[in-house]
């Protein structure tokens, strides 16, 4: 059986986080709040309306929470989405060609939902690179929850044990080892290095260059090895 790979967006593909921040930023202070930038950013690749409940203090069925979570994503589409193709990590592309071209399965399981989620990766020219995409809403629960993997793994055809995680957050890695799957974290997003060790991730990665050996199984890789990469 051919490993699955499923990849995060956000913080793992492309490099949205500081992005988001700004456009959080923008819609606490239009509701009259403040948050400081290490709180919004901790936000990123959570559902969009649970984050915005708690950065404006209010229940998650109140009216102005679904406001500003449309106001964010029409902030994101207008500001973001333009440059979403520069915002591709580097080497991404590569990667994800070299393991369809190695006969991998290739998902996205994101917490976004499936509009925005389909909306950043044709902007970022991804889109094509993947066979199904697990997003928000379609599951009844989320990440850390494992629903969405499972989801995912289940489109692949492939059981749980032989798929892979790849993702920028500790929710990312909490997903995969209640999925039985197993987790790999990249320091390029919303969590540090020790925070995604500690959650249970196999190993960490600076990014797709020092990733890609490990997936491709190529003889130079250290799969799963926790030395700083």
């Amino acid at each position: 059986m051919t490993t699955a790979i499923l990849f995060d967006v956000d913080g793992t593909l492309v490099d949205t986080p500081a992005a988001m921040t700004k456009v959080l930023r923008t819609v606490v202070a239009e509701h009259g709040r403040t948050a400081a930038d290490d709180r919004l950013r901790a936000t990123v690749g959570r559902p969009l309306a649970a984050s915005l409940a708690g950065l404006l203090e209010l229940p998650a069925d109140d009216p102005a929470v679904a406001q500003a979570a449309d106001r964010a994503r029409e902030l994101f589409t207008r500001t973001v989405i333009p440059s979403a193709s520069r915002l591709v990590f580097p080497g991404v592309p590569e990667l994800l060609a070299a393991l369809r071209e190695r006969g991998h399965p290739l998902a996205v399981v994101t917490s976004k939902v499936r509009p925005s989620a389909i909306e950043l990766l044709d902007a970022a020219g991804l889109l094509d690179a993947f066979d199904t995409l697990a997003c928000h809403g379609m599951t009844e629960r989320g990440k850390p929850y494992p629903d969405l993997a499972l989801l995912a793994a289940a489109a692949l055809d492939t059981p749980p044990a032989d798929c892979v995680v790849v993702g920028d957050a500790v929710d990312d890695v909490r997903m995969a080892n209640a999925a039985g799957m197993r987790p790999i974290g990249v320091s390029t997003g919303v969590a540090t290095r020790a925070e995604l060790v500690l959650a249970g991730a196999r190993a960490v990665y600076a990014g797709p260059a020092a990733l890609g050996p490990a997936l491709l199984d190529e003889p130079t890789a250290r799969p799963f090895d926790l030395t700083p990469r």
